[in-house]
């Protein structure tokens, strides 16, 4: 169990870093940053003791609560949520498709991938405690991580495109 904790936070955390990178990236073409350099806007967050590129990059990188995270949160629980999918209809065809396909198997899938994230990534804010980990490692571990975790997104994308092939036969 342990070790499913600890690759669906290196999941987790890849996915966020590359969120975190992609939203620094449109930091240097996102034309609404424009919008701070409004005096009457400028002059506001000034009296803050802010900007509008500092309030964007909290709103989108706080490890805790900021729309980056919960982003990845999103991703990794959908990427369960397929690999699950693949898992019941390869079942179901190896049975000759004893379960017919409607929406509570669909929504059992769901909330037993969501259940799975919940219990081994978010359930007492245990991710936060992974990053800080994540983050002292050296930049070559990160790389692997990193490759790895993408092998599990491609191979995830991979199993859901060829489970299409043994769904069952329409009426």
């Amino acid at each position: 169990m342990e070790k499913i904790e600890l690759w669906l936070n290196i999941v987790h955390y890849c996915i966020y870093k590359l969120d975190y990178r992609l939203h620094l990236l449109s930091n240097k073409i996102n034309p609404f940053l424009l919008l701070g350099k409004i005096p009457a806007v400028e002059k506001n967050f000034k009296d803050q003791g802010s900007s509008l590129k500092e309030f964007g990059n909290k709103f989108w990188t706080d490890r805790r609560y900021g729309f980056g995270i919960m982003i990845s949160g999103a991703t990794l629980t959908m990427l369960i949520f397929f690999l699950i999918w693949v898992i019941f209809l390869v079942v179901n065809s190896l049975l000759n498709y004893p379960f017919n396909f409607t929406w509570h198997s669909f929504v059992f899938c769901l909330i037993l991938a969501y259940s799975i994230c919940h219990l081994f990534v978010f359930q007492n804010e245990k991710y936060i405690k992974y990053f800080k980990k994540f983050d002292k490692r050296s930049k070559q571990e990160k790389r692997k991580y990193g490759f790895l975790s993408l092998a599990f997104v491609a191979g995830t994308i991979v199993l859901v495109f060829l489970s299409f092939r043994i769904l069952p036969p329409l009426p």
